[in-house]
């Protein structure tokens, strides 16, 4: 009897052992895991972002970086949804958008320490593009010189295809040259901006460029006195016009794409891709019969359609019912040709 109870005491108490020294060992790698994962230094500090970023592992913003501890984790956040998530539907944590960009770096680079040097480099490179694909004007921010650290679904082309040609400012921050505005319509340039108002006489007005264009890519970057009617004309006043407004009947907003004659033939819903307050960037691809969109490197859709094969690119803004100012400003606009599909 007492050998019995010998025995159940035995086994309750390797039991208890077993137990205790399983939940040391788990909490030891727990904490070793924690500490690798926060550590920029460790070989691995950004490797689950280069799982789907392959680029950053040579990216001058994120290896140098990383070289002073710097991940990718500590400017967009742990974003650990965004990681396991397989569809890439999940956003990271902190997305940065232009205006951000210099307040966040200011928090660790609060100048340049050669001032001479930064003004001889925007002077040389003043309207012109960067290899890193983004033109230099008076209000270009961090990364518009540095690296290329700007993910944007709108002037990457699919994997697997080469660049076919070079990003090139359409407009030069000085004036309307290479331009042609409509008749009745007065369009300025003012603190490196194109700024146009639509006429008294409550026609909508235009600007467009002087070339002709087939198949390319366009980003225009900009900001407006909302509310605003305004668009993008694709190839010429019959072409295609993706639509800067926000439309009750029927329901649309920014990055919608209307046909002279036939309304709507792709409609945004998302009404928090735009920001009303501060710049945003309309991104298009046009090849063939196809137009692609995308509004803040968010893919609105593409849509086929009966226009001209060439066109014009021209900027329309016209007159609001519920806006007195209606203004819009245009700060970049950049263009790249693509050759002719095979």
């Amino acid at each position: 009897m007492h050998s019995k109870a010998r025995t159940g005491l035995s086994i309750v108490c390797g039991m208890f052992i077993f137990v205790f020294f399983a939940g040391a060992l788990a909490a030891f790698l727990i904490g070793q895991s924690q500490a690798r994962a926060g550590s920029g230094s460790e070989s691995g500090g950004n490797s689950k972002c280069y799982v789907c970023h392959p680029s950053l592992k040579t990216e001058d913003i994120s290896t140098i970086h990383l070289a002073e501890d710097v991940t990718c984790d500590k400017c967009h956040g742990p974003s650990i949804e965004h990681m396991h998530d397989e569809m890439l539907m999940t956003k990271p944590d902190v997305l940065l958008g232009r205006s951000e960009v210099e307040q966040l770096c200011g928090k660790c680079h609060t100048n340049h320490e050669n001032p001479e040097k930064v003004k001889e480099f925007e002077e040389k490179w003043a309207g012109r593009i960067r290899p890193n694909g983004r033109a230099v004007t008076s209000d270009s921010v961090c990364t518009d010189c540095h690296g290329t650290h700007n993910i944007d679904k709108s002037t990457t082309l699919p994997a697997g295809q080469s660049q076919e040609g070079e990003w090139v400012a359409a407009f030069n921050g000085r004036d309307i040259t290479g331009w042609k505005p409509s008749d009745n319509s007065s369009w300025t340039v003012k603190r490196g901006q194109i700024t146009a108002a639509p006429p008294a006489d409550g026609k909508g007005a235009d600007l467009w460029t002087e070339a002709e264009y087939e198949d390319y890519q366009l980003a225009v970057t900009f900001r407006a006195d909302w509310p605003v009617h305004a668009g993008i004309w694709v190839r010429g006043r019959g072409g295609p016009r993706v639509e800067i407004f926000d439309s009750k009947t029927p329901e649309a907003f920014t990055g919608s794409i209307s046909l002279p004659g036939r309304g709507l033939v792709l409609v945004n819903l998302r009404e928090d891709l735009f920001d009303p307050e501060g710049y945003n960037t309309i991104s298009i691809k046009v090849r063939g019969d196809r137009i692609q969109v995308w509004l803040n490197a968010e893919e609105i859709g593409a849509v086929r359609t009966i226009s001209p094969l060439k066109g014009q690119i021209g900027i329309h803004v016209s007159k609001h019912p519920d806006s007195e100012a209606n203004e819009i400003f245009v700060r970049e606009v950049l263009i790249q040709k693509l050759d002719k599909p095979k």
